[in-house]
C-alpha cells in the first residue's frame, strides 16, 4: 500500500470532523488546484507527439471511449444525487 494513501484518509478524516478551520481549508484547497494544474501541464509536456503516432489508433479510441463513459457516468450519478435530494 503507498504511503501517501494513509496521509489522504487521514486528510479525509480531519475536514470530515470538522476539526480544520474553514480559512485552512480553502488554502489547501486551492493549493490542490494549482499543485494538479502543475502535474498535468507536467504530463502534457512531456508527451511526444512521435509516441503518439507510434502508439496508433487503438490506445486513442481506448482514450476516447473512456472518456465518454466518464462524462455519461459523471452525469448520471449528479442526476441520481440530485433526484435523491
Amino acid at each position: 500500500m503507498p504511503w501517501f494513501a494513509f496521509v489522504f484518509v487521514a486528510a479525509t478524516a480531519l475536514n470530515s470532523a470538522g476539526v480544520l478551520p474553514a480559512a485552512l481549508v480553502q488554502t489547501l484547497l486551492a493549493a490542490d488546484t494549482l499543485l494538479l494544474a502543475a502535474a498535468m501541464a507536467a504530463l502534457g509536456l512531456s508527451t511526444h507527439l512521435s509516441a503518439v503516432r507510434q502508439a496508433g489508433w487503438r490506445p486513442l479510441l481506448l482514450a476516447g471511449l473512456l472518456f465518454i463513459w466518464l462524462i455519461g457516468g459523471g452525469a448520471m450519478l449528479n442526476r441520481a444525487a440530485l433526484l435523491l435530494n
